[in-house]
């Protein structure tokens, strides 16, 4: 019912191959291997919500675009470069925690521009996962957890919070659509309770959020499950809906 609002995150995690689960606190003795070709564009795409310019990265299947807000540090250099002449040299750098992007190319002309990157993973922070239990076992998984700005802090807080996280593919989810230990204490304050992290995840695709159960609350759904709260908003339920319905439910009662 609501795998749509997921399309995105299930397109990196079926990029970024399943590996055996090591015991928690075990550590792989072994390293990563760059990779050494990754295709990138930048420039206008016509989205579902209108036109958005977009950096895109494409490597054996996996195809990921991020837009201004995801990488501020770098859209800057990439304005000016795509409106620089077609054939002139364009580079930047993307830095996140699960490793580094080193990218050249050119500009095509027409505020667009491309070329090719090569990544190397951060060993440290795939250290860093094995010994919580939540292993990502090449450099493709890396690579997906990087281009989603994936960190260690929010599974260490997640963790604290009572949520497993059984391994990459559900790191690459929280990271990409930001879901926190902040959201979840956020729903919890709203009364919402989410014992498990697909709840939470699905939730977050889906744009529950506090100002939205408020709403629902005051429209005479105070207490909603996490199970009706993902159902309602996947099918478009709001306030305003929800307190018509119920006008139209007490008038039919009153009638009968």
């Amino acid at each position: 019912m609501f795998r749509t609002p997921l399309l995105a995150v299930l397109a990196l995690i079926a990029a970024a191959p399943s590996t055996p689960r090591p015991v928690a606190g075990e550590v792989p003795a072994r390293s990563n291997p760059a990779i050494e070709t990754i295709h990138w564009t930048y420039g206008p795409e016509r989205l579902r919500s209108g036109w958005a310019t977009q950096l895109r990265f494409t490597h054996e299947g996996m195809n990921s675009r991020i837009d201004a807000d995801d990488a501020p540090e770098i859209m800057g250099e990439l304005v000016s470069a795509s409106s620089a002449s077609p054939g002139e040299a364009v580079s930047f750098r993307l830095a996140h925690e699960a490793g580094a992007l080193a990218c050249t190319g050119h500009a095509d002309g027409d505020r667009k521009a491309s070329g090719t990157c090569r990544f190397d993973p951060d060993q440290r922070f795939a250290d860093g996962l094995a010994s919580r239990g939540t292993p990502a076992d090449d450099s493709d998984t890396l690579l997906a957890l990087a281009l989603v700005d994936a960190r260690l802090a929010p599974v260490d807080g997640l963790t604290t919070e009572g949520y497993r996280l059984d391994d990459a593919d559900d790191l690459i989810a929280i990271a990409a659509l930001k879901v926190t230990p902040a959201y979840a204490e956020e729903l919890r304050a709203a009364g919402l309770r989410t014992g498990q992290l697909g709840d939470l995840i699905a939730a977050r695709a889906l744009k529950v959020d506090a100002a939205w159960l408020g709403d629902m609350a005051r429209a005479g759904y105070p207490d909603l499950t996490i199970g009706q709260a993902i159902q309602m908003r996947a099918l478009g339920v709001t306030p305003d809906y929800a307190v018509r319905m119920a006008r139209v439910l007490h008038a039919v009662g009153e009638i009968q």
